[in-house]
């Protein structure tokens, strides 16, 4: 069983504006509503490649409640931490008109002590039956990073692999620990500590950077994926795809990973598959993919550029 954790869920609400001026009178012309967090997302999709997985962290009121049936609908196993505040909406204003998006992001409801005791300890109650714990997404208000470092600790001292997609405070606290996967969460960021991001130079030593605490590092920029293990570093190009994907392709590339990663495959291989997903993620509707089947139909179109 693949444990994933979300601390901060959200429902997303997307609209699609053609057209959007800001300040004036906008139509909508398509709307989508589905369960976010970055750990939903990729429970979704690894559920897609068949796994049994089982969802967990913090979850209010209103959205909450949606986001569980909708995990359960889907053949999720949910262990969520009920908490009396209201769980998240975002929104998305999409102008395919213009191919940008607006994003509004809220940052949810605060947690005290005694929640934050109640999921450690359910938590540890999920640790006897996982295989690989999933760490993904924001934390709430009242949560400090080292949380997380805390969660990686009790899964590595019981012998569960780790794979995290969080920021960068977060990683930094989380990589003494030894995940077995970290790929930090770089939506808006140009620079990592002293990484410059906007070359592959610096996308290279950042992999490698993370390399030296994590089995196996992921680091993109949008164009190229960045793949290190030891010393070892693959590189391979993103084609180009959709405006709306983007929205889960960080999280459609975290699950390919996964998988690619649990049936043994090479560094190269999981470079591949990973972008593979994205590649799917980014052509549906809902950001996400159906099937195994999809992701083999495009690992063909993905290129491995170096490291080969």
């Amino acid at each position: 069983m693949i444990l994933t954790v979300t601390l901060n869920p959200s429902v997303d609400k997307t609209f699609e504006v053609p057209g959007f001026t800001p300040g004036g009178l906008n139509s909508i012309t398509d709307t989508l509503t589905q369960p976010g967090g970055k750990g939903v997302n990729v429970a979704f999709m690894l559920r897609a490649l068949g796994h049994e997985i089982t969802a967990m962290g913090f979850a209010g009121n209103g959205p909450g409640r949606f986001i569980q049936n909708s995990l359960r609908e889907a053949g999720i196993t949910t262990a969520f931490t009920l908490l009396a505040g209201k769980t998240r909406t975002n929104y998305v204003l999409l102008d395919p008109d213009a191919g940008v998006l607006t994003k509004l992001r809220s940052c949810g409801p605060e947690v005290d002590p005694t929640d934050i005791a109640m999921l450690r300890s359910a938590y540890e109650r999920m640790l006897g039956m996982a295989d690989m714990v999933v760490i993904a997404g924001s934390l709430p208000p009242g949560l400090e990073p080292t949380f997380c470092a805390e969660l990686v600790r009790l899964a590595v001292a019981r012998g569960i692999r780790v794979a995290l997609n969080v920021r960068e405070d977060v990683l930094n606290a989380a990589l003494p620990a030894r995940p077995f996967l970290a790929q930090p969460d770089l939506r808006d960021v140009v620079d990592y500590r002293d990484f410059d991001l906007v070359d592959h130079a610096g996308l290279a030593a950042l992999a490698s950077h993370i390399a030296k605490s994590a089995e196996i590092a992921i680091v993109h920029s949008g164009e190229n994926v960045v793949c290190a293990s030891g010393s070892e570093l693959v590189t391979v190009q993103i084609p180009a795809c959709g405006l709306f994907g983007h929205i889960r392709l960080d999280d459609a590339m975290m699950a390919g990973a996964i998988d690619a990663s649990m049936n043994g495959a090479s560094l190269t291989d999981i470079a591949q598959i990973s972008v593979a997903a994205a590649l799917v993620a980014a052509s549906s509707p809902n950001g996400q993919f159906a099937s195994r089947d999809d992701v083999t139909a495009s690992i063909g179109l993905v290129e491995v550029v170096s490291g080969a």
